[in-house]
């Protein structure tokens, strides 16, 4: 076979990148000063996210190994560490029963840090994917190896096809063909600094080291067909429901497509397509005369998503990786067996009594939202029956899944092998689903999983265990103090249910957006839109209000549902401090701007101030007047309820 060692370095390059990181955001002095709140100048009636996070913002730097000092970070690291030490401790140990959780993680460890076995194994588990992109003479039998690269390789080189929960029919999952991934974003690809050129550098590095003749030829020829795709590629978040939900039945599609998804062992149904203009151009593209292309286009998929777990006499030799061979192999098996790590997570740390309070704050703030809508004067009472419907049936996610995990993967043989079965198990326990009916119970993070979700079509949330950690929820905090932390999560999560999408979506989980009148959405949208598109950071940059609509409305409504629950001044200023110290974030300058024109968030300073210059109960608690800094007219809040 024509592999060599340069292959695997092409590949570790292969669609890397690197942002400058300069001055830190915020206003900590360059020098060694040490200031007060009194001596910045910082008052909380004029900036409440800067003097309660005072002490992050002005007194902390970034460490060396973080991209951002902040409180989900500090969290996340201390799960990391939990995990770390408990992989480890099964490391040790030995006499694992076959196809337990044990097993897989003391196994893929040791396989990671088995060098002379991962060289000597070389790349032979990808061998029969190479072979059959290179045996391919026609387009029609490189269309059936692009379906055995995904279902025995799990890497698409077509549009990924996955089963999903139907958006009409939240009783049923449905085929849904995607888009194809074209290693940058299509913004990267047309519009970025020299974007197209690293990749097509990068690809001829590696189709050389493949032994490929006219390497540079034929990059370029690639990675001029993948521009041809972007061209016509849409952008999925501008997209609505609607828009995205083209149903194919049987016959309609494409010869080659169908031919591509009965490999997959999904033909005969309807399949629902994302982005039509994209698979019509992918249609025109495949044919006999660009087969090389998208041959090489293969090659480099196979390479790419399996770049991490190649041998490692070739990574080495790149120099560019700090962490340890012990660090890799952590990060492979907490990547690899998440949920498997996920369940021995569950077993021995989540504790009955936080998860209890965990539970009665989601039920309080539950009760809370009922409340809220049946008094709300901004909704119809046709709204207030829906509202109060999805209330009454969502289902909340909380702490760990009840049923542990279970993966038909298998971990044997050599790391490579190994990761082909976890990555090909993948795809075919999601095939699994196609014929069973969706459950709003099920889990899609694992317990360990420092965040939280809102899955609109099943009406669920999912908050999970490591949520449990101050500052977002500590045992031994009050209970308003817990209610502005993790209590302001579990607010928001819901608020997504009621957001400018959500609101779209009945209490089953069903796409029906004939349920709501212009005037409710028309506040979701563009009145939340204008509200924070009006506000800056760093004093130069304005907040993308389109681009974060839902996300604020989330924010903006669950911080309105939470201030409702008490009207004590001393309860609301513990609720609205926590809130602020969740969102302490001290990051770049560069990154910051970076995710304003990406996120669909607002940054940590616009989540704080933005939000709560809107609740009006934070101006009762803390006499906020015309003078200070964090007042907006009544006119000019914005109410979600």
């Amino acid at each position: 076979m024509r592999r060599c060692v340069s292959a695997v370095l092409a590949a570790e390059l292969l669609l890397t990148g690197c942002s400058a990181k300069i001055a830190q955001n915020g206003p900590k002095p360059i020098d060694n000063t040490v200031y007060t709140r009194e001596s910045a100048g910082i008052r909380l009636q004029d900036d409440f996210y800067g003097y309660m996070d005072f002490d992050l913002l002005y007194g902390s730097d970034i460490p060396a190994d973080m991209n951002e000092l902040s409180a989900g970070q500090l969290v996340n690291k201390q799960v990391e560490d939990i995990l770390s030490d408990e992989i480890l401790t099964i490391a040790n140990g030995k006499d694992y029963s076959i196809g337990s959780d044990e097993q897989k993680i003391h196994d893929l460890y040791e396989q990671y840090l088995d060098a002379e076995a991962r060289d000597s194994v070389g790349l032979a588990p990808l061998e029969k994917g190479f072979e059959a992109i290179e045996s391919s003479r026609t387009t029609s039998e490189f269309v059936r190896a692009c379906g055995m690269l995904y279902t025995e390789y799990g890497v698409a080189a077509l549009p990924a096809v996955y089963v999903s929960q139907d958006h009409f029919d939240s009783s049923r999952y449905s085929v849904v063909l995607g888009q194809m991934e074209l290693f940058y974003s299509t913004d990267e690809l047309l519009n970025g600094r020299d974007g197209a050129e690293e990749l097509q550098r990068q690809m001829t590095e590696l189709l050389k080291a493949l032994g490929t003749d006219n390497a540079d030829a034929l990059a370029y020829d690639t990675v001029t067909m993948l521009l041809d795709i972007a061209e016509s590629t849409a952008d999925t978040g501008n997209m609505t429901i609607e828009e995205m939900h083209n149903i194919r039945k049987p016959g309609e599609l494409a010869p080659l497509i169908a031919s591509y998804i009965e490999k997959l062992g999904l033909g005969g149904r309807d399949v629902i397509v994302y982005d039509t203009e994209q698979l019509d151009k992918i249609c025109y593209l495949l044919n006999d005369e660009n087969l090389p292309q998208w041959k090489a286009l293969a090659e480099c998929v196979l390479i790419y998503g399996y770049k991490d777990y190649l041998p490692p006499k070739i990574s080495k030799s790149m120099g560019t990786e700090k962490s340890s061979d012990e660090e890799k192999a952590l990060n492979a098996v907490k990547n690899l067996l998440s949920d498997e790590v996920g369940n021995i997570y569950a077993k021995k740390y989540l504790d009955e009594k936080t998860l209890s309070a965990a539970r009665q704050m989601t039920e309080d703030i539950i009760a809370a939202y009922k409340k809220v809508i049946e008094t709300s004067e901004l909704l119809s009472e046709s709204e207030r029956a829906e509202c109060l419907a999805k209330i009454d049936h969502i289902t909340v996610n909380i702490g760990c899944p009840d049923v542990e995990y279970y993966s038909s993967s298998e971990v044997s043989g050599s790391l490579l092998e190994s990761v082909v079965s976890i990555k090909s198990a993948a795809v075919k326990d999601n095939f699994s689903k196609l014929d069973k009916s969706p459950d709003p119970t099920e889990w899609y993070m694992p317990p360990q999983t420092v965040n939280a979700v809102c899955r609109q079509q099943s009406n669920s949330i999912t908050i999970p265990m490591a949520m449990f950690n101050a500052p977002y929820f500590d045992i031994n905090a009050d209970y308003y103090t817990n209610l502005g932390g993790l209590g302001s999560v579990i607010a928001h999560e819901i608020g997504h249910d009621f957001d400018a999408e959500g609101i779209l979506y009945d209490e089953y989980g069903n796409y029906r957006p004939e349920r709501i009148g212009s005037d409710r959405t028309k506040l979701l949208s563009d009145e939340v839109a204008e509200y924070f598109g009006s506000r800056q950071i760093m004093e130069k940059f304005y907040i993308d209000g389109e681009r974060t609509k839902t996300e604020n409305a989330a924010d903006l409504g669950g911080m309105q549902v939470i201030a409702s629950m008490t009207d004590n001044k001393d309860e609301l200023k513990r609720i609205f401090g926590s809130y602020a110290n969740i969102w302490a974030t001290l990051s770049f300058d560069t990154d910051t701007a970076e995710r304003i024109a990406e996120d669909v968030h607002s940054p940590a300073e616009i989540r704080v101030n933005g939000v709560l210059s809107s609740v009006d109960k934070f101006y009762e608690a803390y006499g906020i007047t015309e003078t200070d800094g964090m007042y907006v007219p009544p006119e000019k809040r914005v109410r979600v309820w």
